[in-house]
């Protein structure tokens, strides 16, 4: 009987190459939606108008 010789297939890089750009996009999105200022919305821009007002202490002792 004859030897039948059976390779195995040889993967492309492609598959990893789509993944990592995958993950290239999904980084840039987070990137520009945590650390960019996202213009016309008061309660991520600029000071606060209101906020939490601090008591002052007494003054118990007076040189």
């Amino acid at each position: 009987m004859t030897e039948i010789n059976i390779e195995p297939k040889k993967r492309s890089g492609w598959g990893w190459i789509v993944v990592l750009l995958i993950l290239l996009v999904i980084g840039w999105l987070l990137y520009k939606y945590m650390f960019e200022v996202q213009e016309g919305n008061p309660e991520t821009t600029g000071t606060p108008t209101t906020g939490m007002v601090l008591p002052v202490a007494p003054v118990f002792f007076t040189t």
